[in-house]
């Protein structure tokens, strides 16, 4: 998985690109909520719990109209899920960084984006029988993931977004895998 990570990266970075565009590529920050669980194909998934997204992004326009554009993202998440079983409560709560790199249409507005996602595990935590504890040993670092959504942008820079998060790969070796909804509010700082 780390000698796939090298290769996304380096991809990702050198496609921003470096023309005249440049000079209109908007910074910004959001923030947000997650709506999470974990899954396993065939089996009942535990319920949602609801977690933080916060972070920044650039708006890189590639075409002059700014109908299409390329929207790289660096992003604290929280992601996990609860179960309860003969009356004992198990929570597992996620912290991630991530890197989404969507492919965004604005249709004077209205945006439509979609994209792959690298998740990096920075912490766990996990709360059962009244105790907490910690063990990121058993966990992937490195996910894999793909994220769309939908939403509106003010011209402003003011924006709404509700997206739809799901990993490609297992958080652990023979594992669960993450998905969530996001309810993400933005301010996109004015271009130059």
């Amino acid at each position: 998985m780390k000698k796939l990570s090298v290769p996304c990266v380096l991809l990702i970075l050198g496609s921003l690109p470096s023309h005249s565009y440049a000079q209109s590529t908007r910074f910004g920050l959001k923030a947000g909520a997650n709506y999470s669980t974990t899954y396993i194909k065939n089996i009942t998934r535990p319920d949602r719990i609801l977690g933080l997204t916060a972070g920044v992004f650039a708006q890189v326009p590639l075409l002059q109209d700014g109908f299409f554009l390329l929207q790289p993202e660096l992003l604290y998440s929280a992601k996990g899920s609860e179960t309860s079983f003969q009356g004992t409560t198990y929570q597992n709560r996620l912290h991630y960084l991530e890197l989404p790199v969507l492919a965004k249409l604005n249709a004077d507005g209205f945006v439509f984006e979609a994209g792959p996602q690298l998740s990096y595990l920075l912490a766990d935590r996990q709360e059962a029988f009244g105790g907490i504890g910690s063990n990121i040993d058993n966990y992937n670092r490195l996910v894999v993931g793909a994220v769309a959504g939908v939403g509106y942008q003010l011209p402003m820079g003011l924006g709404l977004t509700l997206r739809y998060a799901n990993d490609l790969s297992r958080i652990s070796e023979d594992g669960p895998r993450n998905t969530l909804y996001q309810l993400q509010l933005s301010y996109a700082l004015p271009g130059k």
